[in-house]
């Protein structure tokens, strides 16, 4: 018989906790997406622990029971949440309607992190909205663990047999997952295709597993001595600052975490679950209480919900991230987790499958369309399938914007190919074609068309980027989709390759994350005295005005730093951006020129 851990409903609890804190702020719990490693962790122990338990009993293992009871638990309140979330976006954001299909079924057939993958799309740049579904990533990773690995298992139980070597080929397995992980990644470049990969996010689950080959959970001694309790404590006390410090600091972009630190969260983990599952260490009465019990019996419902209300309210509140609304944020997911725990979790789990049939074929019938008693599921019944309605006939997802991105930067390879601009096989628009295009006197026009700019920037530069060569023909520009700040002095000196010696720099990052200081001081030491403009940040972004507020208080320590406060320029100008409200296009990427070469080129009126 399974023993029951109330202790584990604590790590869950820490772990819906730490990535709700991520989402909302990022730039203070840089760490919290480690809360995703640690149910990692659980899943692969707990699943793990189930399998062998029932091998040992029959010497077998029913894998579609299994995949049975996973379906059971996982499916209903995931389909229930997009049946109930699609009128909302159908109503007030008509925008999220295309690729809802495309979403629906990559979630339920589990490959949900892959089509994201497919599409471009980021999980950094929009860290908290766009999509209500991009955190479903995380159920694709372990759907496809689900599958694979109760498959290998058996043979490896069938072949290998001894659990000591289980064990050895469980942890090269992770370790081989943890070095593609470092592998694939790119420094300063967007890490989502490493961040959603299942071939990269592997080892924490195969972690987590091969700690049930030694560490089984009904085979766990009930009597400890008292060194070994000693230990234990100083064991929790270690882990849980450890952890807490890797919440904290450890930044989901940063190098430290693809190059061993997620590794190191998963082994943190392992022995804190190991710890927890003891039945005679302080672990587990230090993790379960009311509260604990409470929110981790419902982390399931709490981790999907969270998504679709902050998306809202990023869409429809003007201050999302203010104190008071993100009371009345949190205070929705725990009252929509608590009514689908009710409605649908609970009742699933209790209901007889097997009856479905013989359930619809009676309500058919002629007595179960009598108004009266059955007006409820009949209603229930429409709302649902006009909801699934909406689901397979949204239209199919449009190039979206990462696309559209990724597109414009393809273009600014080719450019990048043939720079500069004498060496460019297309002809620089006239200066009188300059000035009349984008409103600019016909004397920067001229002192344009003759500086030689380095720019560096991320996909909002990208997007503007045509623009800018248009005025600034001798512009070598250096852009990349997901850039982060992180890595801004080494690029900025592989850059001066192509430009030794530029007039100016100009630099747009801040969009996709947080500016440290020391970045900004590592990149005026590789510029030295040459002027440098840096294009603050327009994104609705938790970290936006943290990092504006810091572009201009560091300016005043340097003569030739300068900030262009594109966000005052761009403010109330939406039509000027993409839905997205970020990346300008058209007028917008005219007026984004514009403002650079007004700031760059000083002219007496």
């Amino acid at each position: 018989m399974k023993r029951y851990v109330t202790g584990f409903n604590g790590l869950r609890t820490i772990g819906v906790l730490t990535v709700i804190l991520y989402h909302l702020w990022p730039n203070h719990v840089q760490g919290g997406f480690l809360g995703v490693v640690l149910f990692f962790v659980l899943s692969g122990y707990l699943v793990t622990d189930s399998l062998l338990r029932e091998y040992e009993r029959s010497k077998k293992i029913n894998i579609w029971k299994f995949w049975g009871r996973r379906i059971k638990r996982l499916y209903p309140l995931l389909i229930s949440i997009f049946l109930l979330v699609t009128p909302y976006i159908i109503i007030f954001q008509p925008n999220l309607w295309a690729g809802l299909r495309s979403n629906f079924l990559s979630a339920v057939f589990s490959v949900q992190n892959w089509w994201q993958i497919s599409q471009g799309s980021s999980y950094f740049a929009d860290i908290a909205g766009a999509s209500p579904f991009k955190h479903i990533y995380y159920l694709a990773i372990e759907g496809q663990f689900f599958i694979i690995w109760p498959l290998l298992l058996i043979v490896l139980l069938k072949f290998v047999k001894k659990r000591g070597r289980i064990f050895i080929i469980a942890n090269v397995l992770a370790i081989l997952s943890a070095i593609l992980m470092a592998v694939l990644f790119v420094p300063g470049a967007d890490p989502t295709r490493v961040y959603y990969g299942t071939d990269t996010r592997f080892f924490s689950l195969m972690m987590g597993a091969s700690l049930a080959f030694i560490w089984p959970l009904n085979k766990l001694s009930h009597k400890v001595n008292k060194k070994a309790t000693k230990i234990a404590w100083q064991l929790i006390i270690g882990l849980s600052l450890v952890l807490l410090v890797a919440y904290i600091f450890m930044p989901a972009q940063g190098t430290f975490a693809y190059y061993g630190g997620m590794w190191l969260a998963s082994l943190a983990s392992v022995i804190l679950v190991a710890l927890v599952a003891h039945p005679s260490l302080p672990a587990n009465k230090l993790f379960s209480n009311p509260v604990f019990e409470y929110i981790g019996s419902r982390s399931y419902g709490i981790y999907l919900w969270q998504l679709p209300v902050f998306a809202f309210a990023e869409a429809k509140v003007l201050a999302p991230t203010s104190w008071y609304n993100l009371i009345w944020q949190l205070a929705l997911i725990l009252i929509l987790t608590e009514l689908s725990y009710r409605l649908f979790e609970l009742p699933t789990q209790r209901f007889d499958y097997s009856n479905v049939f013989e359930i619809v074929q009676n309500f058919i019938r002629e007595k179960g369309w009598k108004l009266k008693k059955n007006i409820g599921p009949m209603i229930l019944s429409g709302l649902i399938l006009i909801s699934l309605g909406f689901i397979i006939f949204s239209p199919p997802s449009p190039h979206d914007q990462r696309l559209i991105e990724e597109k414009i930067m393809a273009q600014q390879v080719a450019l990048q190919k043939k720079q500069l601009a004498e060496a460019n096989n297309k002809v620089p628009l006239s200066l009188k074609t300059v000035a009349e295009k984008y409103e600019i006197q016909p004397v920067v026009a001229e002192k344009a068309s003759q500086m030689n700019v380095l720019a560096l920037g991320d996909s909002v530069m990208v997007a503007a980027s045509t623009n800018l060569q248009e005025v600034f023909p001798h512009m070598y520009i250096d852009a990349a989709v997901g850039r982060q700040a992180e890595s801004l002095a080494t690029d900025l000196t592989n850059a001066k390759a192509k430009m030794p010696n530029p007039d100016a720099y100009l630099i747009g990052l801040g969009t996709n994350g947080t500016i440290k200081e020391s970045e900004i001081e590592a990149a005026m030491k590789v510029a030295g005295n040459k002027p440098v403009y840096w294009m603050n940040i327009h994104a609705d972004r938790v970290w936006a005005k943290p990092n504006n507020n810091l572009l201009t208080k560091t300016a005043k320590k340097y003569k030739n730093l300068k900030i262009i406060d594109w966000n005052k320029k761009a403010s109330g100008h939406n039509a000027w951006f993409y839905s997205d409200n970020i990346h300008p296009k058209g007028t917008g990427a005219e007026e984004y020129a514009t403002l650079v070469a007004n700031s760059l080129i000083k002219v007496a009126k």
